[in-house]
């Protein structure tokens, strides 16, 4: 229970916050490992000198014991005390319990030291010796058997461990008090660090919430150095950047679109009022009026047509169905279609080679077609438009001349923006879905136009 609340304490914590309980728990945890190595490195550097010299000390007295058994007369048994390493405690027991042989009559007594053997003794301990506790004292105490004449002794060694200790309680108090100050200074330095490296995702996030629709004024400094938070401030300013354009280009677009349409709207209410006021009265009018109404309507259906086709591009809903056609077939249909919608202007197909494309059919005769639109409008009455498709070498072109008015310089750049119109009839929307369906048929589009002296519009396609 307590786990999961702090579980979920963690998750819903700042980011610096869990960035400094992060690197404090890693601290913490290299702490404890280095504390360990030094903890076990400096015990046994205190307990095993202890040993070796109680062990060393067995040995030295067992040899002399073995040598007084070969030649009694050539060991002094009083002499037993050479043998022994400075601050080892030798005494011997007889199995009645009497101590016949005691090296240091101050050391604490074999009683005492019986009562303050330590069934649980420091883990550093040796297996082979038991640990006593007498007073403050802290006791080494081994033990060797010796049979001699059919007589059982029993060989005590002593070594004072008090002071080893005494040194590893301090150096445990010393670093567990290091370690509590490399926590808080690893959790305080966590804290700085992730709280500076993070101020630039803060100063976003302000930034981000103070952001209103279509008000997207400033932009976040750049941090000098070149890491992830001044490429993620770049990546921010240029997303701001975007926003703030397809704002504009949307609002422009409502603003057109809306233009677009009061011109109908007006026409047609105007008619209405017209038939309002004279009614069926003047058949002639009423005629001049019905026709007005249905070429306007038909003009404002072509414009949401038009503007639908756009918002289905933006939203990446307007789907291609490709598959081989022939050419030379739709250029035909559109040209003679024309015609027929354009019997004041003469149009002539030049040339008009077989030629096999991969595209949308539906796509490639709207394609054509706005191309033809556009020259009709741009052309007077009488004016003359040319078309003309040529196969050679693998590569397709066909080309859309006319004798309008041209394009002036300075707007060639323009043609293929939404609602872009340089003096023409239409919506002003068929050039931006023209090179809408041209980009996604990688086809490309070359315009030459002299002001007053026509335009020539040329279609490149890849050929299969």
């Amino acid at each position: 229970m307590i786990a999961e609340k702090i579980r979920q304490a963690y998750r819903s914590a700042e980011i610096s916050t869990k960035i400094a309980v992060t690197y404090a728990a890693c601290f913490l945890v290299l702490l404890l490992v280095l504390n360990a190595v030094m903890y076990i490195g400096v015990s046994r550097a205190f307990y095993d000198p202890a040993e070796r010299t109680i062990i060393f000390s067995m040995q030295k007295v067992r040899e002399l014991l073995e040598n007084l058994e070969i030649d009694y007369s050539a060991v002094n048994p009083d002499n037993i005390r050479e043998p022994l390493v400075t601050g080892v405690v030798l005494r011997a027991v007889d199995d009645d319990g009497e101590v016949f042989v005691d090296t240091d009559k101050k050391y604490p007594s074999a009683e005492k030291v019986d009562a303050g053997i330590l069934s649980d003794p420091p883990i550093f301990a040796s297996d082979d010796m038991e640990v006593a506790e007498v007073g403050s004292a802290l006791i080494y105490r081994a033990k060797m058997d010796y049979i001699y004449g059919g007589e059982h002794v029993t060989l005590y060694f002593y070594r004072t461990i008090t002071s080893q200790k005494a040194a590893l309680d301090n150096l445990e108090t010393l670093l567990l008090a290091l370690d509590a100050l490399g926590i808080f200074l690893a959790a305080a330095a966590g804290h700085f660090v992730s709280s500076r490296v993070l101020k630039p995702i803060k100063t976003m996030t302000t930034h981000a919430q103070n952001i209103a629709f279509g008000k997207m004024g400033g932009r976040l400094e750049i941090p000098p150095s070149d890491d992830e938070l001044s490429a993620l401030a770049k990546t921010f300013n240029e997303m701001l950047d975007r926003l703030q354009g397809g704002i504009n280009q949307q609002q422009k677009f409502v603003l057109d679109a809306s233009h677009e349409l009061i011109n109908p709207a007006t026409a047609i209410a105007g008619c209405v009022e017209l038939l309002k006021r004279y009614g069926a009265r003047d058949r002639q009018s009423l005629n001049e009026n019905l026709d007005i109404i249905f070429e306007e309507v038909q003009n404002i259906d072509n414009i949401l047509q038009n503007m639908l086709f756009i918002a289905r591009t933006d939203q990446n809903r307007q789907k291609l169905h490709r598959e081989k056609l022939e050419l030379a077939n739709i250029v035909e249909y559109a040209v003679d279609t024309m015609r027929v919608l354009a019997p004041e202007h003469r149009l002539e197909l030049l040339r008009n080679d077989d030629a096999t494309i991969f595209g949308d059919d539906v796509m490639i005769r709207q394609l054509i077609r706005i191309f033809l639109e556009n020259a009709v409008s741009y052309t007077p009455a009488g004016g003359k438009i040319t078309v003309s498709s040529v196969n050679s070498g693998g590569k397709i072109q066909l080309s859309i001349s006319d004798t309008g008015i041209g394009i002036a310089p300075e707007n060639l750049g323009k043609i293929f923006d939404r609602f872009f119109k340089g003096g023409g009839s239409g919506s002003g929307l068929g050039l931006a879905i023209a090179k809408w369906i041209s980009d996604r048929h990688e086809i490309k589009i070359d315009v030459a136009s002299e002001l007053g002296g026509g335009s020539t519009f040329t279609l490149t396609f890849p050929a299969i």
